[in-house]
């Protein structure tokens, strides 16, 4: 990428189409342009000569994958922050947080949990037992633990 104008023109043809993709996985405007950003700041920085023929889909591959490298980073961070200090942790504590579950989350929330913490489940798996694509388990996933951890954090329990 040695033309200033060539990335231009690749930046205007393709950002709208990139931004929907990563908006549409994400569900967040700031995060879906920080991704959309980091492709064209990686492939300016790169030197690649790029080829008319394959550009769009290199650039969809790339939003795509580090749309879904963000949410497995963000689905890790989150999982955790879940921690409630062991010295609470008791059967009251538990059935606390199932009743939470089962009263306060969405049924597809409430599965997603359950495959992924009880039976210990990919995501994959959890996307093709639920026949929902895996995008839809992380935003679950991340919702739902967000919830919880929001949640107790508000009963006093230590969250880390």
């Amino acid at each position: 990428m040695t033309d200033k104008r060539e990335f231009e023109t690749i930046f205007r043809r393709h950002y709208d189409g990139m931004f929907r993709l990563a908006r549409k996985m994400l569900g967040n405007d700031a995060e879906s342009k920080d991704v959309v950003s980091d492709v064209f700041a990686h492939l300016l920085n790169s030197g690649k000569e790029l080829q008319p023929d394959t550009i769009q889909s290199l650039l969809l591959t790339s939003v795509h994958n580090r749309c879904v490298n963000l949410l497995v980073r963000k689905q890790r961070s989150l999982a955790n922050v879940v921690y409630l200090d062991t010295e609470n942790s008791d059967k009251e504590l538990l059935d606390d947080m199932y009743h939470y579950i089962d009263q306060q989350l969405p049924p597809l929330s409430q599965q997603v949990l359950r495959l992924r913490y009880q039976q210990g489940l990919k995501y994959r798996e959890i996307a093709e037992e639920l026949q929902v694509s895996e995008v839809t388990v992380y935003n679950h996933l991340s919702q739902s633990l967000k919830q919880l951890k929001d949640h107790f954090k508000s009963l006093g329990y230590e969250i880390k």
